[in-house]
């Protein structure tokens, strides 16, 4: 089925108020990560009662400033209890399972849906503006197979990425350790030819 966005969507607006949750959460590319704000790193509120508490299973979405920024992502599920800024959208799915809802909604956002919306005079987006989207709705076994699929997919290519890391950083450390002995005469470099 193909359904609007307020029929398989629930708007979320619980308030930090007494400060019940400290748990402070961050949108970093595409994902929901614990926040240090101990380091004081970016701009922190007065207060966190102003933030909002996000549940495991809700997905968040960063519907700001969408004429200047077309890089980031913005969306990310929520994997544990904490607060989020509440310049942000946050959706509970009903009637999806919450990792394809956050699949479904990071492919939209990939394909730059949101920013489309968001074109002309209009930077930020409310639930009122989506609400009227449409979504595609499988079945749920559609929808947990999906899951299945792009879980097992994900992480496959997250272990490359990460060995492809690991080797980027060893090439980087091999790069300096190959100009700090150029430099300092700790090896011959008049011998040398570059490869052909």
């Amino acid at each position: 089925e193909v359904m609007p966005v307020l029929t398989v969507f629930r708007e979320q607006k619980e308030k930090n108020t007494g400060l019940k949750q400290q748990n402070v959460l961050s949108l970093s590319y595409g994902r929901i990560i614990t926040r240090d704000v101990e380091k004081g790193l970016g701009l922190l509120p007065e207060s966190f009662e102003t933030y909002q508490v996000v549940h495991p299973g809700d997905i968040v979405l960063r519907l700001t400033d969408l004429q200047n920024d077309k890089k980031s992502l913005r969306t990310g599920l929520v994997r544990e209890l904490g607060i989020i800024t509440s310049a942000y959208l946050t959706l509970r799915p009903r009637r999806l399972h919450p990792q394809f809802a956050a699949f479904l909604l990071h492919a939209y956002d990939v394909n730059k849906v949101f920013y489309a919306m968001g074109d002309g005079v209009r930077q930020t987006m409310r639930f009122e503006d989506l609400k009227w989207m449409r979504v595609v709705v499988p079945s749920e076994s559609e929808q947990s197979s999906i899951v299945e699929f792009l879980d097992t997919k994900c992480r496959r290519t997250d272990r490359v990425l990460e060995e492809l890391g690991v080797s980027v950083d060893r090439l980087a450390e091999y790069r300096t350790a190959l100009i700090s002995a150029a430099v300092t005469g700790k090896i011959d470099v008049r011998d040398w030819s570059p490869p052909k």
